[in-house]
C-alpha cells in the first residue's frame, strides 16, 4: 500500500473515529509523503488539540500558499517569454503542449523553441504538437541550443515565446552551463527576459524535487514550478513543502496527458483528497 493511501486512511479515521489513531503515526506519516519535518510536526499536534480536520488543514495551507498560488500573466511584454527546465520525463513536453493550449484559449499567439537540440525525440514531440495546436516551432538539431533559442527570439512575432530546454539532472554541469548559455543570449536580445523561468517537476518524484529546485536554482532563479502527473494517486505532499519552506509559487498543475489537462492548484481540492474515504 502506497505511503499516500496509508496517509489517507490514517486521517479518514481521524476524522471518523472508526478507530484509536496514533498521533505520532501520523506524523510519521506525513513525513514520509513528503511534507516536511517541522510541518508535519506541526499539524500533527493541531490534529491531536482538534479533531476538525478539514478545517485545519484547510487553514493551514491557506496560510502556506497565501500568494504562492500565481497565473501567468503575460502583460506588458511582446514577446513574453518563458523558459521551461526540467529532468527527462518530468512531463515538460506535454506541458508546452498545454501552455500553448491556454495561450490560445486566451487569444494569444504563440510560437516554440526547440532548445532539447541533441534528442530527436524532443523535436518530433514538439512537432506534433504545435502542427496540431497551430504555432509555429523553432528547432536545430544537433545545433547550439543557444543560437536556437536566440534566432527564435529574434524571429518570432508571436504574442508568447516558450523556450523548451534540455531535459537533464542538475548533476550534469555541461548541461547546466548549457542552460545558463541560453539565459545569457536570451537576454542580449531582450534584458528583462526571459519574463517567467518555470521548473517542471513530476509529481511522483517525493522529495527530490526539492533537491530539483534548489539545484536549478543555482543556475537561474526559479520564478514557479509546474506539477505535473498529478492524476496518479502521488504523495504530493512535496508541494506544500516546496512552498512552505522555499517559496516558490505553483503555476498549474497537469492532471492528464491531453492539452486541456491543466488547472490551477487549489487547496480545497487538496484537502478533499485527503481527506476523502
Amino acid at each position: 500500500m502506497s505511503i499516500f493511501k496509508r496517509l489517507k486512511i490514517a486521517i479518514v479515521n481521524l476524522i471518523s473515529g472508526k478507530s484509536p489513531v496514533d498521533i505520532e503515526e501520523l506524523e510519521n506519516l506525513l513525513i514520509e509523503a513528503d511534507f516536511g519535518v517541522s510541518l508535519s510536526s506541526e499539524l500533527a499536534s493541531k490534529l491531536k488539540k482538534n479533531t476538525d480536520v478539514k478545517s485545519i488543514l484547510t487553514s493551514e495551507f491557506n496560510k502556506i500558499f497565501n500568494g504562492y498560488i500565481k497565473d501567468i500573466d503575460t502583460f506588458g511584454h511582446k514577446p513574453f517569454v518563458i523558459t521551461l527546465c526540467g529532468v527527462n520525463g518530468s512531463g515538460k513536453t506535454t506541458t508546452v503542449a498545454k501552455l500553448i493550449y491556454k495561450f490560445k484559449s486566451q487569444g494569444l499567439s504563440v510560437d516554440v523553441s526547440a532548445c532539447d537540440t541533441f534528442r530527436v525525440a524532443a523535436d518530433t514531440q514538439l512537432e506534433k504538437w504545435t502542427e496540431k495546436l497551430g504555432c509555429k516551432l523553432f528547432k536545430g538539431t544537433n545545433k547550439d541550443p543557444a543560437s536556437v533559442a536566440y534566432v527564435a527570439l529574434n524571429e518570432t512575432e508571436s504574442d508568447v515565446l516558450i523556450i523548451d530546454t534540455a531535459g537533464r539532472l542538475p548533476t550534469n554541469k555541461n548541461l547546466m552551463d548549457e542552460l545558463q548559455k541560453i539565459y545569457r543570449v536570451v537576454k542580449k536580445i531582450d534584458a528583462s527576459a526571459p519574463h517567467l523561468n518555470l521548473l517542471v517537476l513530476d509529481a511522483t518524484t517525493g522529495q527530490n524535487a526539492i533537491e530539483q529546485v534548489k539545484s536549478f536554482g543555482n543556475v537561474s532563479p526559479m520564478d514557479g514550478f509546474i506539477l505535473t502527473k498529478a492524476d496518479v494517486g502521488a504523495k504530493g505532499g512535496f508541494i506544500v513543502r516546496i512552498v512552505n519552506e522555499l517559496h516558490i509559487p505553483v503555476f498549474g498543475i497537469g492532471t492528464g496527458e491531453q492539452p486541456e489537462d491543466f488547472k490551477m492548484f487549489n487547496i480545497n481540492e487538496f484537502v478533499e483528497n485527503l481527506i476523502e474515504e
